[in-house]
């Protein structure tokens, strides 16, 4: 047993931007999977968080992995008087009661083959019974451990759903029923329990819920084909459809709601009486559509979890979100950000077939989320267009984003309404189909440059390399031989307006266009591999490119990384003199490469020219500007990072913020770097003031680059002094000789390394 304390998060702090250092989950906010009402308050499971609502004083608070919830992926939720358990993909328990956390690990850690997901939570004489892909385990919430486990289909098939009536436990698996006598202390026994001949063993339909209701037994039979669901009532001697609709009958959950049976059709909510009248229809918000997966009734108010619109709070006279601030959709695949807007693409790529992700792509902005997808982006309605696997916004005009995708409509240009300007294909462009003959076309990346021109990467195809200019008029550039028809990836734009980019098992490519787009003749392009004088690159596979300030190119490859220091010269230069560099240390009179064989995916340089990399199974790591140190190293072991998976990662150089995608989640964290503020324009300083419960520094942001920075008291005299990590500098508030600082108000003054010094602020201290 774990146990964990909620740091709790109220209403009015809950979405505000994070304090540097710490960590937050973007929670797909339109997707509630489960619901359950316990102590006067709403427990609402998301994909990966849940919100608690306080009845009584409309407060929100939000568990997540990062504070509190021992996992993600949740699979239900459930209650035992006050307290409120949470069910996980994997196996994983928690309980929550009391504003704490304890988790129960024993499902997950057991050496056991086969799913362990929890299915259903149902409680029953004081304990809580959970149905497991592979048994039914038993819960003591008063000692908070596993009291026994039972197996109906000995360990071998699911158990999706339970049920008590008198002394009799139903089990219902997939395509089965199990009886058991519930005081039977030999449960664990598989001889113990009977198959229900009265429930038709099926190999082409699926059962999917089972629900006492009026002392009836109910079962819901998924039947192939849409709306041919239906509802079973357990008879003496066989079972027979209960309930009798009109419309196809699409059921995603029947529960019992007060004293009514709670139907969940595909697009509606349905509340039955004792003789399966409708009661109280819910068909329709003043919003939208209902997508309802569970709901519950409260003080004659229906709270339901929707799985089109999150928390929904209905009356016979109105309905509302219980709104948590989050992206739309849990897929994500790259991002993009510019002055204050980060766009993330939401889709998927396979090299060769499509993944057919019709996501869509997000829009994070003053901290609020937008998705532009099929629904209401009218040029995609009803298109074949999937895997959304690049954006950029245009740095003329950041209120337009080009979308790439590997579908029949590759590049879209989003305007300021949110709708395509315009809709470039085969048809319109010189974009060519893939080679692979499926008519379709791949961009896997699309980067602006600093004139709003776009340039694109087109994979499978004869030229790979074409461009948008801001004029209209499209471009493209011969590569040679190896570059054509094969898979795509990355590209970045150097401070010379070169582009850098990754094709599948040839290595890097850079292309200088001499400033002259419209002219090929005086273009140049150079090809680097692992060939010892053509790159000397760890490996072909290109995963990560990144430029620094001193317009060094960073590659990240499948084998560790290598920087090409002299990007400019590389065009001209002879065989073997624009090799990359590996860089070395000596480590226990042994000399090794920095991350060594990491296989790195991304890599992201903040406001003091340090490089973040993300990688396949390492989390994520900072190193110093020149690579030779490793300043951070986050992982799931020791951080909130929720995987060590990492894929992209994006800065909001503004604030510090690092979002990371990874295979479990968008998680982000505030870093102490961001670009400096030459003008001093908007200088922060927070939080201001700082509390004795203050643990977190004291941030100071907005000042110029590489500046230096001194803390006095309200005397002059010295109390701490440090170098701002780009635009960013922070303090522990504490003294040079590590001791708390008095109570009082102290004075920031910056000096950067060129020009003079400024008083920019201060902040009160109260220890």
């Amino acid at each position: 047993m774990r146990l964990l304390f909620l740091f709790l998060i109220t209403s009015g702090m809950s979405f505000a931007q994070v304090g540097t250092g710490q960590w937050r989950l973007h929670i797909p906010a339109f997707n509630s999977i489960d619901v359950v009402e316990a102590d006067n308050k709403i427990f609402a499971a998301y994909e990966n968080g849940v919100l608690e609502y306080d009845l009584s004083s409309n407060e929100k608070s939000v568990w997540t992995a990062v504070n509190g919830l021992s996992d993600i992926s949740i699979s239900c939720l459930g209650k035992s008087g006050s307290t409120v358990f949470v069910g996980y993909n994997n196996g994983n328990l928690d309980m929550i009661r009391n504003n704490s956390l304890v988790n129960i690990p024993a499902i997950e850690l057991a050496q056991i083959q086969g799913s362990k997901k929890i299915h259903r939570i149902v409680e029953y004489n004081n304990y809580v019974y959970l149905a497991t892909g592979f048994a039914i385990v038993i819960i003591d919430p008063g000692k908070a451990e596993v009291k026994d486990t039972y197996y109906p289909t000995n360990g071998n098939d699911p158990i999706v759903d339970l049920a008590f009536r008198n002394d009799t436990l139903f089990a219902l698996g997939e395509d089965r029923m199990y009886v058991g006598v519930a005081s039977n202390p030999a449960l664990a026994d598989p001889a113990q329990w009977q198959l229900d001949p009265r429930v038709p063993v099926t190999a082409t339909t699926e059962y999917s819920d089972i629900e006492l209701f009026e002392n009836d037994i109910y079962i819901v039979e998924k039947v192939g084909g849409f709306g041919n669901d239906t509802i079973h009532r357990l008879q003496s001697s066989s079972i027979s459809p209960a309930v009798v609709e009109s419309f196809p009958t699409e059921i995603t959950r029947i529960s019992k709601v007060g004293n009514f049976l709670g139907v969940c059709y595909f697009d509606g909510f349905i509340l039955k009486d004792e003789s399966l009248n409708s009661v109280a229809v819910i068909n329709l918000y003043t919003f939208g559509n209902p997508k309802p997966n569970n709901g519950v009734y409260v003080g004659g108010v229906y709270y339901i979890a929707d799985g089109a619109f999150g928390l929904v709070e209905y009356t016979t006279s109105n309905s509302s979100r219980i709104n948590i601030y989050g992206p739309p959709k849990n897929s994500f695949y790259a991002m993009d950000w510019l002055d204050g807007k980060l766009v993330v693409a939401g889709g998927g790529i396979s090299e060769i077939t499509s993944t057919f992700n019709s996501s869509g792509f997000y829009v994070f902005e003053d901290e609020d989320w937008t998705v532009y997808d099929k629904g209401n982006v009218t040029d995609w309605n009803g298109q074949n267009i999937w895997d959304f696997i690049s954006v950029s916004v245009n740095p003329t005009n950041t209120s337009e984003v080009a979308v790439a995708t590997y579908s029949e409509l590759p590049i879209t240009i989003i305007g300021s309404d949110g709708q395509a300007s315009a809709v470039y294909d085969p048809l319109n462009s010189p974009l060519e189909t893939t080679s692979l003959g499926n008519g379709w076309t791949m961009v896997s990346e699309v980067r602006y440059d600093n004139a709003g021109n776009l340039w694109a990467l087109n994979g499978y195809s004869d030229k790979p390399l074409k461009v948008l200019t801001n004029s209209g008029a499209w471009y493209e550039f011969d590569l040679g031989a190896a570059a054509k028809s094969k898979f795509t990836k990355k590209m970045v734009i150097d401070y010379n307006g070169n582009k850098w980019f990754g094709i599948k098992g040839v290595g890097l490519y850079g292309y200088n266009d001499n400033g002259t787009i419209t002219n090929p003749s005086d273009d140049k392009y150079v090809n680097l591999n692992s060939g010892e004088s053509s790159g000397a690159l760890p490996s072909n596979e290109i995963n990560a490119i990144a430029v620094d300030f001193d317009n060094e190119i960073w590659i990240g490859t499948d084998n560790g990384f290598a920087v090409l220091y002299d990007s400019d010269g590389a065009f001209d230069a002879n065989p073997g003199e624009y090799n990359a560099q590996r860089i070395k240390l000596e480590f226990e009179g042994n000399v090794e490469y920095v991350l060594g064989a990491t296989n790195i995916l991304d890599i992201e340089v903040d406001g003091a020219n340090r490089k973040w990399f993300a990688t396949e199974n390492s989390g994520i790591l900072l190193l110093s500007a020149d690579g030779l140190e490793i300043l951070e190293h986050h992982t799931v072991e020791n951080s909130p990072l929720v995987s060590n998976m990492v894929s992209d990662i994006k800065l909001d150089h503004e604030t510090g913020e690092l979002f990371c995608i990874t295979d479990k989640g968008l998680v982000s964290f505030r870093t102490d770097a961001t670009y400096e503020d030459p003008s001093y324009s908007n200088v922060k300083v927070f939080p201001n003031p700082a509390r004795p419960d203050f643990e977190g520094p004291i941030t100071i942001q907005g000042i110029r680059y590489n500046s230096d920075v001194k803390i006095t008291d309200a005397a002059g005299n010295l109390v701490y002094k440090t170098t701002s990590n780009g635009g960013t500098a922070t303090w522990d508030g504490k003294t040079l000789q590590g001791e708390k600082v008095s109570t009082g108000v102290y004075l920031i003054w910056t000096a950067a390394n060129e020009g003079k010094g400024r008083f920019v602020g201060k902040v009160l201290i109260v220890n």
